[in-house]
């Protein structure tokens, strides 16, 4: 509208200018229309219109384009991508939005300087291309240059006060040169700015949220979500923040409260009848309303086998074996070549005791996505069929795919140890400290064998696991044991009436526990835990026998 105003009225002064001409033309040449007259704004009008409609075809085809390579950089065409975008910069070379998409694309190819360059580019263009300047101010913060990032986002700023991208640019620039407390301060301050814009107000809280759990104040996300609602009482992303906050600080009624609020809103909605769902699991005789939500849930998500994953869980739990089955026999129907169905079929049959057929599915799981927790699953079958080979044939061929792998590595070892292949379980334990120097059970595991073998280092390590986890039981216990094997008998007694406390249950710390105090000249109490351990009905045949020899030597 402005330039309008201003061409209709450089026309009318320069008409005014020449009024005697036109006057004097007129005389001659009668003949002449309104649509002919050059002084006559209609013809002038109709060609601002086509200008301003041609104008706005043109950003349409520049929106058209730009969607289309989003659209291809979606599906991981990025061969297609890049030649697009190299057409589209062919045709248009001032056209500074196709740079950002060059730029998107180098850094898909992780090549950082192209990328930097390219978004240098679109703002040599455009100026005020807000994107390309958040492009550039989350390069420079990567590379740690905290001022030159700190200056891309404020002038993302200046031309867009709401975009939150920059304020969040300027929260890292704070935690890097400042501390936490700064950044919540300035996220505080730009909450503030946004409270007229829900969805921006909305993000910033979501990062406040991430400072307030990692400050482990997690209470002060309440406060943040209820002034939220106070304003936006009936949004639902406010709201679904609000739920979050309220399972977070482990208020479940208010939580429930709130959850339903979202699902009576939103007949349709499937994420937070799920929720809803995960919540009631906590509570009795509520198996009929969670099948109900996670049924309903299951209707509008487009692949819902989370949800009838835990579906399966809730029917197991309620042991229809039949009902979970059919309902992991439909995950495993829609999703042919992934492994949750075959997974939620093992867990089934598991729970059935059919020890078999469970194996059998989880091996078709592994096959497909090897997981850790599928690899735990099957090793606890294999044990309870009593197959220790076979068990360890299955963890020596995993580590020969992935000798890097300390998860698996750790396994082997204790399927080692457990069969008494000493020297090949501390191999593998020791293969795993040079990689988790802190881990206490391997720690505590290789401890005890290299008591048994006579390593000195035996008490090293037992000492490290027990200043690393000093309320565990079992760590106790071993390093008790060690201490006293090794002559120090009254630290060795003292360490182990702390295991005892700490697991008064387990027979074998009793077993050592009673060793140190007859080691200590305390033969009555030694006497009194073997006697206590000989009428445990628990106690394992091999522990009876210790506990009956022990007493036999007194």
């Amino acid at each position: 509208m402005p330039n309008f105003f201003k061409y209709k009225k450089s026309h009318v002064l320069c008409a005014a200018l020449l009024l005697p001409l036109a006057v004097n033309a007129a005389s001659y040449n009668d003949t002449n229309t309104i649509g002919d007259d050059p002084f006559d704004l209609g013809s002038d009008l109709l060609s601002f219109d086509a200008e301003q409609d041609r104008q706005k075809q043109a950003m349409e085809q520049v929106k058209h384009n730009y969607l289309s390579v989003i659209d291809l950089v979606k599906k991981k065409n990025y061969s297609d991508a890049k030649t697009k975008v190299t057409e589209l910069i062919q045709q248009e070379p001032k056209q500074s939005i196709y740079y950002n998409l060059q730029a998107l694309l180098q850094l898909v190819d992780k090549d950082r300087p192209a990328a930097e360059q390219s978004f240098v580019k679109a703002v040599e263009l455009n100026p005020k291309n807000t994107q390309a300047l958040t492009g550039l101010a989350k390069l420079a913060l990567d590379s740690k240059q905290w001022d030159k990032a700190k200056q891309y986002a404020d002038k993302v700023l200046a031309v867009n006060p709401y975009e939150v991208k920059a304020y969040q640019v300027l929260a890292d620039v704070a935690m890097n040169q400042q501390g936490i407390e700064a950044v919540e301060s300035l996220l505080l301050d730009a909450q503030n700015k946004l409270k007229d814009k829900p969805a921006a107000e909305l993000a910033i809280a979501q990062s406040l949220a991430k400072v307030y759990l990692k400050q482990k104040q997690p209470e002060k996300l309440l406060p943040l979500a209820s002034d939220l609602i106070k304003r936006n009482p009936n949004d639902n992303a406010a709201l679904s923040f609000l739920a979050e906050a309220q399972l977070i600080n482990k208020d479940p009624v208010g939580a429930e409260k709130t959850l339903r609020q979202i699902i009576a809103q939103q007949p349709n909605d499937s994420k937070h009848r799920f929720l809803l769902a995960r919540l009631l699991g906590q509570q009795a005789d509520k198996e009929n309303e969670i099948l109900s939500l996670l049924d309903k849930a299951a209707e509008n998500i487009a692949n819902p086998a989370l949800v009838l994953s835990y579906k399966t869980a809730i029917l197991l739990k309620q042991k229809h074996f039949q009902q979970a089955l059919a309902v992991a026999q439909q995950v495993d129907e829609t999703n042919p070549t992934l492994a949750i169905g075959k997974i939620l079929k093992g867990d089934v049959y598991l729970s059935e005791k059919k020890l078999p057929e469970a194996l059998s599915h989880y091996q078709q799981a592994y096959a497909i996505t090897p997981n850790i927790k599928v690899l735990d699953a099957i090793l606890k079958i294999l044990a309870r069929q009593n197959k220790p080979k076979e068990a360890i044939a299955l963890l020596e061929k995993e580590l020969t795919k992935k000798a890097d792998n300390t998860a698996i590595q750790f396994r082997l070892a204790e399927r080692y140890q457990s069969s008494q292949q000493n020297d090949l379980a501390t191999k593998h334990y020791e293969a795993v400290l040079i990689k988790q120097k802190d881990n206490v059970i391997v720690l505590n595991n290789l401890a005890y064998l290299y008591q048994q073998q006579n390593n000195p280092k035996a008490i090293e390590l037992a000492k490290h696991a027990y200043q690393l986890a000093p309320k565990s039981g079992a760590i106790a216990d071993t390093y008790g044991y060690i201490l006293l094997k090794q002559g120090d008998k009254s630290q060795g007694l003292t360490i182990l009436k702390q295991a005892a406390e700490l697991n008064p249950q387990l027979v074998e710390i009793q077993l050592h526990l009673a060793e140190a105090y007859i080691a200590n000249q305390d033969k009555e109490q030694g006497k009194a835990i073997l006697e206590k351990i000989i009428n445990n009905k628990s106690a394992k045949p091999a522990e009876l026998k210790q506990a009956k020899q022990g007493l036999l030597e007194l």
